[in-house]
């Protein structure tokens, strides 16, 4: 054990007995708080599997008492087999050729660099309108992104971070672009009989969600993007000889795909979740004599790790609710607010902002964020006679954000447990060390130059 690894070590133990002696929670709430804890740090301070991490403090959570229902029931959530899913619809698209054909698409028609963001931006704009899920858009990106990370091998890095965040942005655009919204909004039409429309949300998300594409394209760009990558010569030659007509194979594969996104699309219209669409189409091609994979390689194509750490996580995150860490932090919270009596708009704007854009280093689950803040910032607007539904509007806006660590978004954790872990943690702080602040910044100029004055006033 380094030095290092021993001060932290000291410090964990130090927090541990502070919880203990001064929080006032019952003796699972404070248990919950630092198997919490213990897994974030294992996942970010050491070279630990994440899959492993999350189970460990499970584990351990356990033995000191939490409910063993807890581990099981962990695999029992639509984003873990959301994410099996399209893991296997991945290795179609691979195996198949399409991603080979895809890659030769690639050098020809992106062989520049300005052609290339181009084209990784639009791409991400429109399935962030038409996929309903954050998780379903970093899927359905997999493939594009191997193309590109084959194609231009020393920018994988840049790759791997620009295109989830990218998904992360373009949840901003629409009403469909989280779950969290929904969640919102129904909370928001519980407690106050009012609602944000489909249409409001694009005026108001669609600018915001497209200024912070654009922002986020050039700091990655400058952070990480290797000029004069022209690809691999052998890759070029490679995918040259793929550049045949479409076998059965790509076109049953193409079909699966089109039919797989339509559905994703019409969910509202029959019902089914899009996770078990996910699943079903995923065996539809592993299927004999239908399908394009046989089950042997649809199995060896999911990250088991990444599925064992979604499922450990999401675990840790509802013992956060079950043992009212989460009300506790709502109530303390709510005290502090409530000694404000007479305070301005600016005030009142900078306490959302700051409050919910930072929400996703406490809280990981976007969900949850939804399901805590949004009910606390209505009693918000109620104390400080506001707008309920700008209060929520913008507390959606805030709690979207969630760049800092991978385990705070499945859609950055799909790309950080792709082969070879193409970025790392420091990588991902560094880009929201800028991206964070100009975040909350565009949201307080959004504000005051376009929300204002199309129905969001505060007051």
């Amino acid at each position: 054990m380094t030095n290092k690894q021993i001060v932290y070590l000291c410090l964990y133990f130090i927090f541990s007995i502070v919880v203990f002696l001064y929080i006032d929670l019952p003796y699972l709430g404070q248990l919950s708080l630092i198997i919490f804890v213990l897994s974030l740090g294992l996942f970010l301070l050491t070279n630990m599997p994440a899959g492993l991490s999350a189970f460990i403090a499970l584990t351990i959570g356990i033995l000191l008492g939490i409910p063993e229902k807890i581990l099981f029931e962990s695999m029992d959530e639509h984003v873990v087999w959301l994410m099996i899913g399209a893991f296997i619809i991945g290795a179609a698209v691979e195996i198949s050729g399409l991603l080979d054909r895809l890659i030769h698409w690639i050098d020809n028609k992106c062989h520049t660099e300005n052609k290339m963001n181009i084209f990784l931006f639009i791409i991400v704009q429109i399935i962030s309108i038409l996929v309903p899920s954050t998780s379903g858009r970093a899927a359905s990106m997999i493939p594009i992104y191997k193309a590109f990370a084959s194609r231009f091998q020393s920018n994988q890095k840049y790759f791997s971070l620009l295109i989830p965040v990218l998904i992360l942005m373009g949840a901003n655009l629409t009403l469909i672009g989280a779950g969290s919204h929904i969640v919102g909004i129904g909370l928001l039409k519980g407690q106050t009989n009012e609602t944000i429309s489909y249409v409001d949300f694009i005026i108001w998300g669609f600018p915001f969600g497209i200024i912070m594409g654009v922002i986020s394209l050039f700091i990655i760009k400058k952070l990480f993007f290797i000029k004069n990558d022209t690809g691999s010569e052998s890759s070029f030659k490679e995918v040259k000889s793929k550049h045949k007509p479409l076998s059965t194979k790509e076109k049953k594969t193409l079909l699966y795909l089109f039919i797989t996104i339509s559905l994703w699309i019409t969910e509202s219209l029959h019902g089914f979740d899009i996770a078990f669409i996910t699943i079903a189409m995923s065996v539809v091609m592993m299927a004999p004599n239908i399908g394009v994979i046989s089950w042997k390689q649809g199995l060896k194509s999911i990250s088991w790790s990444l599925i064992f750490f979604v499922a450990g996580a999401t675990a840790l995150g509802e013992l956060l609710v079950s043992y009212k860490v989460i009300e506790y932090i709502q109530k303390n919270l709510y005290g502090y607010l409530s000694q404000f009596e007479n305070i301005n708009e600016l005030v009142v704007l900078l306490i959302i902002v700051i409050i919910t854009v930072t929400s996703h280093l406490y809280v990981t689950s976007h969900t949850t964020r939804a399901v805590v803040f949004v009910p606390l910032f209505l009693l918000f607007s109620d104390m400080f006679n506001l707008n309920p539904i700008s209060v929520v509007f913008m507390t959606l806006i805030g709690t979207n954000y969630c760049v800092t660590f991978p385990v705070s978004s499945k859609a950055l954790l799909l790309f950080y447990e792709q082969d070879r872990k193409p970025f790392k943690n420091i990588d991902l702080a560094k880009v929201s060390g800028i991206l964070m602040p100009i975040y909350m910044l565009i949201m307080i100029a959004c504000y005051y130059f376009w929300w204002q004055y199309t129905g969001l006033s505060l007051r």
